[in-house]
């Protein structure tokens, strides 16, 4: 089963993986952020408040062509590579 995660709890952890020349995308984020100080908490995990992150998303980043881009698209789709799997031979 999937966890629920709060919009803005996502958004901080991606912020620290763009780039500071980035500043389009950091601006977009950071005001979308802050936007969301009123809402109620359980407001935060529902997809009308994700939905305008991946409009953000998608506008700014049309490929993933890079290390910051895949990390963040693997933080917002939770999917993180589990550290120190080994493969069976």
């Amino acid at each position: 089963m999937a966890k629920h995660r709060k919009v803005n709890d996502v958004i901080n952890q991606i912020l620290q993986f763009i780039p500071e020349s980035e500043t389009v995308l950091i601006a977009e984020i950071t005001n979308y952020r802050d936007s969301l100080w009123n809402q109620a908490p359980e407001a935060l995990y529902t997809s009308e408040l994700w939905l305008p992150l991946i409009q953000i998303l998608n506008n700014n980043i049309l490929q993933i062509n890079s290390e910051w881009k895949t990390r963040l698209v693997n933080i917002v789709n939770d999917n993180h590579p589990h550290a120190g799997a080994s493969s069976v031979p």
